[in-house]
Order: C-alpha cells, then structure tokens, then sequence
C-alpha cells in the first residue's frame, strides 16, 4: 500500500493497520502511570516505523498523540513520486497550519516529495501549493522535525542549508 494510502485513512483503519502494543510508562505520574498500562506503542511494519507515547495518564489520549505523530513520521521519511497539481488545496489558512491539523501530515508529504524532485530546491513545492517561497520556508522553519529532513534533502543534493526568512 503506498504512503498516501496510509495518511488518508482515519484513525480507527490507521490504528486497526499497525500493532498496537501497551507499555507501563515509567518516570513522574504518580501510581495511576507506574501500575498501569497505558502507555501506546504503535509499529506499522510495511515502512517499519515505530512510535511510543506515554505523556498522559490516559491511554486514548496517548493513543491519539502516537497516532499525529505516526502520520507525521510517515509524512516526513516515506518519499513518493508527487503527481502534477495537489490532491487538495492548501489545509490551512493565511499561509499558517497547525499540526494537529488532519491536512497536515499529507501536506508535509507532498512538501517534501516535491522538494526531493527538485532536487532539493522551494519554491516549485511553494508555487505548487500556491504560496510564497517564504511563506513556505516559515511553514518549514515551524517544526523542527520538518526542517531537519528538508536540510537532508538539501546537503543530499548539494545545496546549502536552508535560512530562516528575514535572516
């Protein structure tokens, strides 16, 4: 199955396609953390990702936080050929998006696979997405995780690391 396959399913498909596994956390939380399971560690093996979570005392809560974050590792290591014009249109608004945001994680995704196809360069992803290469290299400067992988791609291809805007 391909990546957008994946980041297009809701949670409860996404969750019933990977192992779940509980954990007990460990460190602070009192007795309700140390005696009980509620840890959640997610494995999908056709990209061989695993994600743990174990913040909240609650295991839904963990549960949905490994599932944004298994979304947006998904997004942000599995590379696909990007077809010509986007499957939808921008998921944020005023050139800003949120992660917890169920358009981001395939908008990151086609970000990245564009950047790779131009061989490391912004701005045909930014006109891609009808925004400004700025506008974009904002978007990428906000998670830090995102920047990380388009610096990758950019050293990959021998192009210097990207600046943030107004620097």
């Amino acid at each position: 199955m391909h990546r957008n396959s994946y980041l297009a399913m809701d949670a409860d498909t996404l969750l019933r396609a990977c192992t779940v596994q509980a954990y007990q956390g460990s460190g602070p939380g009192g007795q309700h953390r140390n005696k009980t399971q509620t840890g959640v560690c997610l494995r999908l093996a056709e990209f061989n990702l695993e994600i743990r979570c174990c913040e909240d005392r609650s295991a839904s809560v963990n549960r949905t936080l490994a599932l944004q974050r298994l979304r947006i590792r998904l997004a942000q290591e599995a590379r696909e050929i990007p077809p010509e014009h986007p499957a939808m249109g921008f998921p944020g608004s005023h050139g800003r998006i949120q992660p917890t945001n169920m358009g981001y994680a395939p908008f990151v995704a086609d970000v990245l696979d564009r950047i790779e196809v131009a061989a490391g360069e912004i701005k045909p992803a930014a006109e891609a997405w009808k925004l400004s290469a700025t506008a974009l290299i904002r978007l990428i400067f906000d998670d830090k995780g995102l920047l990380a992988t388009v610096q990758e791609i950019r050293t990959r291809f021998g192009k210097g690391p990207l600046r943030a805007p107004g620097k």
